[in-house]
């Protein structure tokens, strides 16, 4: 007899935390869910197993004759209690849904309300500061359909019984709702682009063209949530012209506090990008601007994720602080912000990129103390940890270790199986010309020819560094 673990109840049981887990016995005991017929006896065999169902190998027979005291096994007295916990799972999900989304649950009231002829409670829940205010601080695509519905509620359930001639709800729904349809759209329109500058794919968006000549126009741009998903497209789609960068960038500072953790972190990310590019494409002083960024969103916790900042952001930081001359403000980022990594992550991130640190300003002794100080397991680590080594020793003119190591990291490149073809390429390619500056004589042509070399073939690790290295060397 099969496991039941392929089931959707073990599926949504498992989706239940252990708090909750007693919350729903009493929920399935209350009859608010409905009648229970054998789940309660069902839940009681599980709960020997929760929350780590995954543990359980009894099979559908084993749990049909633990919760039924029968001894010949019913599938279909099994199925029955199995259907009959998984709805009520289900409806016990959905009131934790609506406990958790106010703005939903208030919209159900409010009909019910206005449904039973509730008067004075309906006009009391219909007032905007009791549902959603229209003053509220806090503004996303959804508060705006929320307000639609809301009006869309009074306009047809409560006004015609009132007889009365008012039309104000009628212009709201209708405002709101546009105000909806446009933010949404504009929001699923910077998806799509965005993908579609990575990947080859086409959509069909309606009414595409005619929407973005009526925001060209100035059309609801007294909206910050729509003016600023505008310039985030006009970002996408016209890199080249840096007014949209720039207000976007003011919309942030001047809005930012009024949209959706969600949202904040989606139009930031966009910015970020957009200064990558940019710094790519040589712009130097796009650097600052993305430090900036990066200060903007760590302020506003934009950039954490359940209270943690991911390592490769923490990384990317880092770097970009570096880049930009914040030396001490970088410093005090690795120490300060070390307990936000996950807890599995710190030590690699932190001593990585204290590391990283002390090499950009010159003290390389500390780098190697650093990096001696821990087994790094992440193979992005190691990577990047042996390039800063190479790096080290080439700075401390230490041919020894460095043509040592040069061995032993082309070792680690041609073993580890881990390794893509691109990584494989562009530390190769950091072996080769960092050897071939190292052996270089004092000779301009050649260092010269070496120079072009490097900016033809591109794919090399640390590339900016190795320019950097060559040049200094072309001019003693």
């Amino acid at each position: 007899m099969q496991s039941w673990s392929k089931s959707k109840l073990f599926s949504i049981l498992a989706a239940i935390s252990p708090a909750e887990w007693r919350e729903f016995r009493n929920f399935i005991v209350s009859g608010i869910g409905g009648p229970s017929g054998k789940a309660l006896e069902l839940y009681e065999v599980l709960s020997d197993f929760h929350p780590d169902l995954h543990t359980c190998t009894l099979t559908r027979e084993d749990l049909y004759f633990k919760f039924s005291g029968q001894k010949t096994y019913e599938d279909k007295k099994l199925r029955y209690a199995m259907t009959d916990l998984y709805k009520l799972a289900c409806s016990y999900l959905k009131i934790k849904a609506l406990q958790i989304d106010r703005r939903t649950a208030d919209l159900l009231l409010l009909e019910e309300l206005a449904r039973r002829g509730a008067d004075k409670a309906y006009l009391s829940e219909y007032e905007p500061e009791a549902l959603v205010n229209d003053n509220i601080i806090v503004k996303d695509a959804g508060f705006y359909f929320a307000r639609h519905q809301s009006e869309y509620i009074h306009m047809n359930h409560f006004l015609p019984r009132q007889k009365r001639s008012d039309e104000s709800p009628i212009g709201n729904a209708t405002r709101f709702l546009d105000k909806f349809y446009i933010a949404r759209k504009l929001q699923m329109l910077c998806a799509i682009i965005n993908v579609q500058n990575i990947m080859a794919v086409n959509y069909d968006f309606f009414m595409r063209d005619e929407l973005l000549e009526q925001l060209r126009k100035g059309a609801f741009k007294e909206v910050p949530l729509i003016a600023s998903y505008f310039r985030v497209l006009m970002t996408l789609t016209e890199p080249e012209n840096e007014v949209h960068f720039e207000e976007l960038d003011q919309l942030l500072i001047s809005s930012g506090a009024n949209f959706m953790h969600t949202d904040l972190r989606d139009m930031y990310q966009y910015q970020m990008n957009y200064c990558i590019k940019k710094i790519n494409q040589g712009q130097a002083h796009y650097v600052n601007k993305l430090f900036r960024i990066y200060q903007s969103v760590l302020e506003r916790k934009v950039i954490f994720n359940n209270g943690y900042l991911s390592q490769w952001d923490f990384k990317n930081i880092v770097v970009i602080g570096i880049r930009s001359g914040n030396h001490d403000w970088v410093f005090n980022f690795i120490e300060s912000y070390k307990k936000f990594l996950q807890p599995h992550e710190q030590e690699n991130a932190f001593v990585y990129n204290l590391a990283y640190y002390y090499f950009s300003i010159g003290d390389y002794r500390k780098a190697l103390s650093q990096l001696r100080q821990v087994e790094f397991t992440d193979l992005y680590y190691q990577l990047d940890m042996r390039a800063i080594l190479l790096k080290c020793y080439y700075e401390m003119d230490d041919e020894e270790t460095f043509f040592y190591h040069i061995a032993a990291f082309r070792i680690f490149l041609n073993r580890n199986k881990m390794v893509s073809e691109y990584q494989r390429t562009i530390y190769r390619n950091m072996i080769k010309f960092t050897t071939a500056l190292k052996k270089a004589a004092w000779q301009p042509d050649k260092l010269e020819s070496l120079l072009q070399e490097i900016n033809t073939v591109k794919q090399i690790a640390d590339i900016n560094w190795l320019r950097k290295k060559t040049e200094e060397k072309m001019k003693k």
